[in-house]
């Protein structure tokens, strides 16, 4: 397995990791513009005189009192008319919405406040109470009013121009006489608008005497579709989850990183294990192939530890293997074959500079260290080699080609890397057709693409 091939292993995980200040940058425009219409849009209505709720009026008569309210609709108005009588103490009229669907009332916590649009006539005041009788469990039994929970906002006044009275849910307070009356535990004891079975507008009109007429045109809720809690609470998560993740996929890019780093180790010493020849094989061994005439493994070896120059950056490694070698061979008999080897080593080395090493590497192929070569002048110079094979005339008419892997050195790796990086790129020359040069290209090489 080559470096390249382990290193194709983590490279979608840094691609990847790549675009994450786009996500991140995504994820922080989709928060603020989320924020930004909570805070100015979303907004969830609901008409409570509209036709969907039932209305009711209800007066003191209940109380032992002697007021009398009816309720007439007109248009969108609804028009209480209540003649007061002081029978009793605190008399009044009531015009009530119940807003139950079988056992269950409208959930008014995720609303942030009422509008009230009306007109007041008559011998008092327009002064009127707001009442939301809660059903709660535990409590409530629906066939008793007693156990309805009254949240209550008494000494309310309609603007003198008839326009619309704003009424924050939050100034909504158990009232006291119903904690007198009712004695309820303390958990039911504090306000709570969940699960609300009417709403009551209260007329009194001051206790005067008289007829009032009330004319409400409408009564809204007021909310949002997503609350600012509800909200925030999505957006923390989602953005813990996207730093999860994003942390757990550079865990694992730094693991692939490690791997890979681990197997270009065990590879440099592949290559060491290769250059080097035992102590008994060496006595006596030349470092000049004796059938080509060029520098063999060991001539390779000693050359570049005499010849510092050949390891200065840039410097480039050619891997090149005769195609269909084995076929020469076996066809031609082995004479051939070796005319073939001696007269494929001449013509490389006439069309390489005196500064470069040819070598060859074992059987049909060969290497070229190119020093003060980068990867694209080194790829230009294994084309110009391929193409004068083509020019060549070879022994009993063979058409010779030959696979080029181009690869170039890096000063922070060994020799060994760059010779396995020119080995996988001839190997990928050699499945892509033969007859061809393919180069290892980074993106870091792209500076060297103007010298070409």
């Amino acid at each position: 397995m080559s470096a390249s091939s382990s290193e194709t292993s983590f490279q979608p995980l840094v691609r990847l990791l790549g675009y994450a200040h786009y996500f991140f940058g995504g994820l922080l425009i989709i928060t603020a513009a989320l924020l930004g219409w909570q805070h100015y849009g979303m907004e969830r209505v609901i008409d409570l005189t509209g036709d969907q709720f039932p209305v009711f009026i209800e007066d003191d008569r209940n109380s032992g009192g002697a007021s009398v309210g009816s309720i007439e609709r007109r248009g969108e108005d609804l028009i209480v008319h209540c003649h007061i009588s002081r029978k009793i103490e605190w008399p009044y009229c009531k015009l009530g919405f119940s807003l139950l669907k079988g056992a269950t009332g409208l959930d008014m916590s995720r609303f942030d406040y009422m509008t009230i649009e009306g007109r007041y006539a008559g011998p008092g005041t327009s002064r009127f109470a707001l009442v939301l009788a809660q059903a709660e469990e535990g409590l409530t039994r629906l066939d008793q009013w007693q156990t309805y929970k009254i949240n209550q906002i008494d000494a309310l006044d309609l603007p003198p121009d008839g326009g619309e009275l704003m009424v924050p849910l939050k100034w909504f307070g158990v009232a006291q006489w119903w904690k007198d009356m009712a004695k309820p535990a303390l958990e039911h004891s504090a306000v709570n608008v969940d699960n609300v079975a009417r709403t009551e507008v209260v007329i009194s009109g001051g206790a005067k005497e008289g007829n009032h007429v009330f004319t409400l045109h409408r009564m809204r809720l007021h909310g949002k579709l997503v609350t600012l809690d509800a909200l925030l609470s999505g957006l923390v998560t989602t953005w813990v989850l996207c730093a999860v993740g994003w942390l757990a996929i550079l865990t694992l890019s730094l693991r692939s990183q490690l791997r890979y780093s681990r197997t270009a180790v065990a590879l440099l010493r592949t290559v060491n294990k290769a250059l080097e020849l035992e102590a008994r094989d060496l006595a006596g061994q030349a470092h000049i192939d004796p059938l080509t005439g060029v520098l063999n493994r060991q001539g390779l070896r000693a050359a570049l530890m005499s010849t510092s120059s050949l390891l200065a950056d840039p410097m480039t490694v050619i891997f090149i293997d005769i195609d269909h070698f084995k076929s020469i061979n076996d066809t031609h008999g082995h004479d051939a074959g070796d005319e073939v080897l001696r007269q494929f080593a001449k013509v490389i080395a006439s069309g390489i500079r005196s500064s470069d090493r040819l070598v060859r590497w074992g059987g049909e192929e060969f290497l070229i260290v190119c020093p003060m070569t980068n990867v694209y002048q080194g790829r230009i110079l294994a084309e110009n080699l391929r193409h004068a094979l083509h020019r060549e005339t070879w022994p009993v008419g063979l058409h010779v080609t030959a696979s080029f892997g181009v690869a170039q050195h890096h000063e922070r790796d060994e020799v060994g890397v760059v010779i396995k990086q020119a080995d996988a790129e001839l190997y990928r020359a050699k499945q892509g057709g033969r007859d061809r040069v393919c180069a290892y290209i980074t993106a870091d090489m792209s500076a060297y693409a103007e010298t070409v």
